[in-house]
């Protein structure tokens, strides 16, 4: 019996660091799941980092969060950034861009970027691209990629650049689990939702 107790308080620990770390990230802007973890076992006097939640259980404490707090206004603004995220799609799309990150899981917040992948034979050739489109950008390093940060509103936009010798490995489905859209899947998304 003292196992199965021990297990649930376990379980009521990670589902209470989630929570923490959902209302850190929506509150105050941080996007990193590890930072959010620590920053709210910390609030709560945890040190056993076994108990700390995945990341997918802090996107749900989050969707928990914003339906509970913020329904309307989660609802907007989340809308406001998919429908931007369609027309970055469609800007960039000889560079088959996928939308990834909260956005597109629904977790996003006012100060959520919004998060694209696309593919080309070289990082300069995008970079080319958004210095002749005018855009206001800087280099950003994303996990050992090339990564651009573009300034734009309602969101920013966080674009990370893979070779295009990985765009069929890609498109058969992520080993990382991460989910991704196309410009014609956000807009069918877009839809179902009116």
């Amino acid at each position: 019996m003292p196992a199965k107790s021990a297990s649930s308080r376990n379980s009521h620990l990670r589902l209470r660091i989630a929570q923490v770390a959902a209302q850190l990230m929506a509150e105050h802007g941080i996007r990193d799941y590890a930072f959010a973890k620590r920053k709210a076992a910390r609030q709560l006097g945890v040190t056993d980092t076994h108990a700390l939640p995945g990341n997918e259980e802090i996107d749900e404490a989050l969707r928990s969060y914003h339906a509970l707090y913020s329904p309307d206004e989660h609802a907007e603004t989340l809308r406001a950034q998919r429908e931007q995220a369609l027309a970055v799609l469609e800007a960039f799309g000889q560079f088959s861009p996928m939308l990834t990150g909260a956005v597109l899981s629904g977790t996003a917040s006012d100060h959520t970027h919004i998060e694209i992948e696309l593919y080309a034979d070289a990082s300069k050739e995008f970079e080319q691209f958004l210095i002749n489109e005018g855009a206001s950008f800087k280099v950003a390093d994303r996990h050992g990629r090339y990564g651009y940060l573009i300034y734009s509103d309602p969101a920013d936009i966080m674009v990370t650049v893979l070779p295009l010798n990985s765009q069929h490995a890609n498109s058969r489905g992520r080993a990382d689990g991460v989910r991704r859209m196309n410009a014609e899947q956000l807009t069918r998304l877009l839809q179902e939702q009116d």
